[in-house]
């Protein structure tokens, strides 16, 4: 199928339930005159949602100072079909942010203008994070650049481990196993308590275990996806994690995600010493139980041996002009305005998100935020498909690590999860 074909058979997939047309063509319409104006999709929670995007405006209107920046701020809730119908159509925004999983269905669609030719124009462009920097190409060519990163660390209460007789953060995942006995022998008296409280749907803790093993989720060959689960290494890395889940974390978390209950309200109530968290999660902690102030400390998901952490997996957003957009020109210093490390290092230090090269992160950015930076350097990619969003609506992987962490047979898990997800990889293909 060829890319402006997609657009047609996407709209038949029931989970993205797309209602598209003008199913010919790349770009699938044709491009309006210029109106002296950029309009700009940003999604909610982003650099675009606050108001450092004013600097961003700014700027951009010393050079284009008849321009007017038009940015309208989205919800993530149904944002992949939005996003695909206006770039469809005759008249899409200039500009749209799109969260990194689901940036494949954009690069692949044709909705995208071609921005390999000024990629090198890009600072710090040889240095951006995987996650971001490989969804956003297709076929060799960049369809959108990286906006801001984030990852997990893993955020720990320094008084219990003090009284624990635990002096130091564990440089291995045996290491931290023994300090979940540690700390929930120190802790006897608290109900429910989790040395490292780990729900069974956290797949994004689950993945590292695998990547460590030198496993992947799926490979490409000759056009078409295998999902790969059940190789030797993914098979040790789900065991690893299955027994660090078990070992470390309560019985009632195997079902349940970080919602419900609320993780960082588990740790502000001294019932977890450990959560693995984003980087606006302690500020949230805080909230809960300002007491815990001085308490709070950080260390990368350490890895079976003390020379590597785990690897993480970087999520976060990319950003791309529209290919029926006429002002791609103005578009493109736009792009280079927010993605340049002046803005980066302002995010940062304001936003506490991760910047798109670990080459941008300044000094003064809270600790949380230097350790994800210090372990984005170490990361894996998720696969480049456009099925990767189908995975996702159907919160695919949230069920099969509970599953896992449940006792499930990983091998027939396993099997299962690899015929499903290879489905979805494919569905969507040349």
């Amino acid at each position: 199928m060829n890319r402006s074909g997609w657009r047609c058979a996407l709209a038949a997939l029931p989970v993205m339930a797309l209602a598209l047309t003008g199913c010919g063509g790349s770009g699938g319409g044709t491009s309006a005159e210029s109106d002296n104006k950029l309009t700009v999709w940003v999604m909610t929670g982003g650099p675009g949602d606050s108001p450092l995007i004013k600097s961003v405006n700014a700027e951009f209107a010393k050079k284009y100072p008849d321009m007017t920046v038009d940015v309208q701020v989205q919800q993530w809730d149904g944002a992949a079909t939005k996003i695909t119908t206006a770039l469809a159509s005759g008249n899409p925004p200039d500009i749209v942010e799109m969260g990194n999983t689901q940036t494949p269905l954009q690069t692949y669609s044709g909705g995208l203008a071609d921005l390999t030719g000024d990629q090198q124009s890009f600072e710090g462009s040889g240095g951006w994070l995987a996650g971001l920097a490989d969804p956003s190409e297709y076929n060799g060519k960049l369809y959108a650049v990286p906006l801001y990163g984030g990852t997990k660390v893993v955020m720990y209460n320094k008084k219990m481990f003090a009284d624990a007789g635990i002096e130091q953060p564990p440089k291995t995942i045996e290491e931290l196993q023994k300090d979940c006995g540690s700390l929930a022998g120190a802790n006897m008296g608290t109900a429910n308590f989790s040395g490292f409280y780990l729900p069974g749907q956290y797949w994004f803790n689950g993945m590292p275990f695998i990547f460590a093993k030198g496993g992947t989720v799926a490979s490409k060959k000759d056009g078409k996806w295998q999902a790969e689960m059940a190789s030797p290494q993914n098979q040790a890395g789900l065991a690893a994690w299955r027994t660090f889940q078990n070992t470390c974390s309560t019985k009632s978390s195997i079902g349940v995600n970080t919602d419900s209950p609320d993780q960082d309200q588990l740790f502000a109530d001294g019932k977890a010493a450990m959560v693995y968290v984003k980087a606006w999660e302690p500020a949230a902690v805080l909230e809960k139980n300002p007491k815990l102030k001085d308490h709070i400390g950080f260390f990368a998901l350490p890895g079976y041996t003390a020379d590597k952490t785990m690897p993480v997996i970087v999520s976060g957003s990319t950003i791309g002009i529209a290919a029926n957009s006429p002002d791609k020109k103005a578009a493109t210093d736009w792009l280079r305005i927010i993605t340049g490390k002046p803005f980066q290092q302002e995010m940062a230090l304001k936003l506490n998100l991760l910047p798109i090269s670990p080459d941008f992160t300044p000094a003064g950015v809270p600790e949380q935020l230097t350790v994800a930076s210090r372990a984005s350097k170490i990361s894996q990619p998720l696969p480049g498909s456009p099925g990767e969003a189908t995975l996702e609506t159907e919160r695919y992987n949230e069920q099969f690590f509970s599953q896992i962490a449940r006792g499930a047979d990983i091998a027939k898990a396993s099997a299962a999860y690899d015929k499903h997800a290879t489905d979805a990889f494919n569905s969507l293909s040349d």
